[in-house]
């Protein structure tokens, strides 16, 4: 019995995780992006350049379609003030340029966390804007 009141203890204090926010009630957007990963991905490292921080992107190991983005502010290692966006990515067709569709997640639902996800989309559409910076 202590064990199992320890182990929720230790739950409790883990804060909250990816798998946690992937949740359907923090969806917060769903967005589609006339971009590539790799065209992403480039796009975060001259944020990073221009900015001094953006988000960080990461492929899934086991298939290459799918990846993920996590904004969080300095200092978080949990996702309660996490920003998480999964991807999933779609090759160019005759119809259909190449394109990835998104999926935002996130703890809180207000108008700051809406201007994060704007926020966000734009370090990846201009990434040579920080968000500090009149545009």
């Amino acid at each position: 019995m202590a064990l199992a009141v320890l182990a929720g203890c230790a739950a409790d204090t883990a804060g909250l995780r990816a798998t946690d926010l992937r949740d359907p009630q923090y969806l917060r957007a769903e967005r589609t992006i006339s971009l590539t990963f790799p065209q992403i991905q480039q796009a975060l490292f001259k944020h990073q350049a221009a900015c001094g921080s953006a988000a960080v992107f990461s492929l899934d190991e086991r298939q290459t379609s799918y990846a993920t983005i996590v904004a969080r502010p300095a200092g978080a290692v949990n996702f309660q003030n996490a920003l998480l966006v999964d991807l999933t990515q779609y090759q160019g067709t005759i119809m259909e340029e190449w394109r990835v569709k998104t999926k935002v997640y996130a703890y809180y639902a207000d108008s700051a966390t809406e201007k994060r996800i704007d926020q966000l989309f734009n370090s990846i559409t201009h990434p040579e804007v920080c968000a500090n910076q009149d545009s």
